[in-house]
């Protein structure tokens, strides 16, 4: 689905990304380990085409990204659905306009079909719609909030979901709710999703492959059962310290 090739990035001299090479499976979860620092966040910024590499492809379905005309580059991101880290709701708009807000940007769809697509994708992340339609994002939990951004994140039916630290600052148990619902978006919506995070605990339940950054360094990628038997120190580190 999605190719990484040898990808650098600098900024200046300093260089964030140093030949980093990733296949990200159709259908599959692959989660994208690493600390503060790692390089993460720009590798998902190139997947989205955020940023262009100093060298190496993003291969999106065998189009370059990066070499991608304006026109080529929103056609892509249509396919793609991006869960921020805060859940990035509109504070000025109910729970219903929230996920409306995409469907009126970019389709034709009648105000009954509207009503029919955010009921159903609230009800697929666990929410009931009669009760938080009419709320707004400060008036919900964080988890609840994340929920609503993925229900948002799906609205569309993207191909590709990103996962942006889904987890972070959340309590174990709605760690654990997020962790199940992105199972449940793989499975039954039939999704490629990518996952970054530095939580090795949730990315174990999740992932179908995984990959470790370190200062711009791939480490280690391959199935989680790679990670657990390793004998890299950083790799014994880094599971064993945030586990």
């Amino acid at each position: 689905m999605i190719q990484i090739k040898n990808l650098v990035k600098k900024f200046g001299e300093k260089t964030v990304l140093n030949g980093i090479s990733l296949d990200i499976e159709k259908n599959k979860t692959t989660v994208i380990l690493g600390g503060s620092g790692s390089g993460k966040s720009t590798t998902i910024k190139h997947i989205i085409g955020l940023l262009k590499p100093t060298s190496g492809e993003i291969l999106f379905d065998g189009m370059d990204i990066a070499k991608a005309t304006g026109k080529e580059l929103l056609e892509i991101r249509k396919k793609i659905g991006f869960l921020f880290q805060s859940g990035a709701l509109f504070d000025s708009m109910d729970i219903f306009g929230n996920l409306a807000f995409p469907l009126n940007e970019h389709t034709k769809n009648s105000k009954k079909e509207i009503e029919k697509k955010v009921f159903e994708k609230l009800e697929i992340v666990g929410l009931v719609p009669k009760e938080v339609i009419k709320l707004y994002p400060e008036e919900i939990s964080g988890g609840m909030q994340k929920r609503v951004g993925l229900a948002r994140t799906i609205i569309l039916e993207p191909q590709v979901i990103l996962y942006d630290e889904p987890t972070s600052g959340l309590d174990p148990i709605t760690s654990d709710l997020i962790s199940r619902l992105i199972i449940k978006m793989q499975k039954e919506l039939n999704t490629t999703a990518v996952v970054i995070s530095h939580d090795i605990a949730e990315s174990f339940k999740v992932a179908d492959k995984m990959a470790l950054l370190h200062k711009g360094r791939m480490i280690l990628k391959g199935e989680p059962n790679i990670f657990r038997s390793s004998q890299d120190k950083y790799v014994r580190s880094f599971i064993d310290g945030i586990s």
